[in-house]
């Protein structure tokens, strides 16, 4: 994690801290640690903003998930029919219960349940605690050295998806558990009302078996010259008008 961290800090440096999140599938294997929030009633992306914000763990379990749609996706809870049958959001995000069903049956969940979501800075894990998945949150730029490097060792293309809902919950940590893949994605209103998101963040979920690979394709294009922040340009005699243009009488 500190090679990760370090390469992150010197190639992309994030406003705010990556965050380690862990689906814990038994609650006795955090028996005696030490969790900054718990027991609280809180939404999946409000977890992830105490970790990034103000480096603090939480713990969350289907008693006190506060968002359905997020408890859903991380397989806290069974998805409740009003949520399947796009009840939840028909004349919201979508006309009519046809497209809103359509939007939720698209959605990344987890299948498996599981006992709770852990969240802690990644710069400070729990003790033996190894995150299964790492969630960022960057600016436009930053994503683009991301893809950059998570394209470094194999090319191709990168290939974003969203519903412009449940951002971090469902693409950001259930559809990086599902596949294995990293992933880019908005944060929804949720995340920008309730967490703090501000307008120019996009989400970066990186499952941990990429975590080497992307700190590696980040170093190695960052040595190439592809950097953060991106230098411009800046001409020579730029064009002034002649009032504002140091003469010769100047001189």
């Amino acid at each position: 994690m500190e090679g990760f961290l370090t390469t992150v800090k010197e190639t992309v440096n994030p406003a705010t801290q990556a965050v380690g999140v862990n689906l814990v599938r038994d609650a006795e294997t955090l028996a005696g640690q030490k969790i900054r929030l718990r027991d609280k009633h809180l939404a999946v992306c409000q977890q992830i903003a105490y970790s990034r914000y103000y480096g603090w763990s939480t713990w969350c379990t289907a008693e006190t998930s506060h968002c359905v749609l997020g408890a859903a996706a991380t397989g806290l809870v069974a998805p409740p029919e009003r949520v399947l049958s796009g009840a939840v959001n028909c004349s919201v995000y979508q006309k009519d219960e046809l497209a809103a069903r359509s939007m939720q049956q698209s959605m990344p969940r987890l299948s498996e349940r599981i006992a709770g979501v852990l969240t802690y800075p990644l710069s400070r894990p729990l003790a033996g605690m190894e995150p299964d998945l790492v969630v960022l949150y960057v600016n436009g730029a930053q994503a683009m050295r991301f893809i950059q490097a998570f394209l470094y060792h194999q090319g191709g293309e990168f290939v974003m998806k969203s519903s412009g809902d449940a951002g971090v919950c469902a693409r950001g940590i259930a559809q990086v558990a599902k596949t294995g893949e990293p992933v880019i994605e908005i944060p929804c209103l949720g995340d920008r009302r309730f967490a703090m998101t501000q307008d120019h963040e996009l989400i970066v979920g990186i499952p941990a078996g990429w975590l080497e690979r992307t700190a590696e394709g980040l170093a190695a294009t960052h040595k190439a010259g592809i950097r953060y922040p991106i230098p411009f340009q800046i001409p020579e005699r730029c064009e002034l008008p002649p009032t504002f243009t140091t003469g010769a009488e100047d001189r």
